[in-house]
């Protein structure tokens, strides 16, 4: 098996500091590196432009991480022994969130502990779904991401240059494989680990971003008006019932209260990204202004 690394500078040119950097890692590994410039900045343009690449090179499986995850050391092996012998033309697998190196505050405890666990439903759900050869429709992100060129090729399938500001363009890009009959599958073994920088281990993080993701949802998946606002005042709803709990249950116990708090804002992020979608409000996750929440994370605590 040949690898080859490719890695693009998204900006209008090729900095000194990236040259060097991509030079040095070039000296550590075996395998060809190849540096691209994509000017065009946003997620897309930069995706689009390894894909291209990717077809260019003729290359058999493309795979995308996040720049702050690590892979098991026997992830590429297990990605590609599946989607070969599965026939996936799109693969993901599990992502499991790691505390940064430092001390965190009890709140942001409590977030991770939350993010781990809803990592943890969606991994065993979809597992299951894979042991009885059920998880042909399933989404695929790019933080754990496997794709077999000529099925994109094929189909002639980039990322949504639209999605620059608001993310999803991996889900669209996965809804729009499914949408023209390829097979979308999820690999168990497959295991990345991403840290959660401190700056997104707050409640106002994590309401922006799931009221983000449920704008973009709502939109992609034309629910209706009546229907948005139906799920949206049960969330409303659960979120006052929790808040007028809240009090008391953060006397009687801090931890639950806790967990009790990240629970409402949850809810109201659902309930307000609902509205918002079906209102055509845009999401706004990936502009420029929020760059700096969208870096390379601390390290991991292990």
């Amino acid at each position: 098996m040949d690898l080859v690394f490719v890695l693009v500078e998204n900006e209008g040119e090729h900095s000194e500091s990236t040259s060097t950097t991509v030079a040095q890692f070039a000296e550590r590994v075996a395998e060809p590196v190849l540096l691209r410039l994509e000017p065009r900045r946003g997620i897309p343009f930069a995706r689009n432009r390894v894909l291209e690449t990717a077809e260019e090179l003729s290359a058999d499986y493309l795979t995308f991480i996040d720049d702050d995850e690590v892979v098991a050391r026997d992830w590429l092996v297990m990605m590609l022994d599946s989607a070969r012998s599965r026939g996936l033309d799109l693969a993901g697998g599990p992502v499991t969130p790691l505390a940064p190196q430092g001390r965190l505050t009890a709140l942001q405890l409590t977030i991770l502990d939350d993010l781990r666990q809803r990592a943890e439903r969606e991994a065993v759900g979809r597992s299951d779904m894979a042991t009885r050869d059920c998880d042909q429709h399933v989404d695929v992100y790019t933080n754990n991401w496997c794709l077999r060129v000529d099925a994109a090729r094929s189909r002639q399938l980039w990322f949504d240059p639209a999605t620059a500001d608001s993310g999803g363009e991996d889900t669209k890009f996965s809804q729009d494989m499914l949408a023209t009959g390829a097979r979308n599958g999820w690999v168990p073994g497959a295991v990345v680990e991403e840290v959660q920088p401190p700056q997104r281990l707050t409640l106002r993080y994590q309401y922006k971003r799931m009221r983000d993701q449920t704008r973009m949802r709502a939109q992609r998946e034309g629910f209706g008006r009546r229907e948005s606002l139906k799920k949206a005042s049960q969330r409303f709803a659960e979120a006052v019932a929790l808040s007028l709990a809240l009090p008391v249950v953060s006397v009687i116990r801090r931890a639950r209260g806790r967990e009790l708090l990240v629970r409402i804002v949850r809810k109201v992020a659902l309930a307000t990204g609902l509205v918002g979608g079906t209102l055509g409000v845009r999401s706004r996750h990936y502009a420029p202004q929020s760059e700096a929440l969208h870096v390379e994370g601390s390290r991991a605590r292990r």
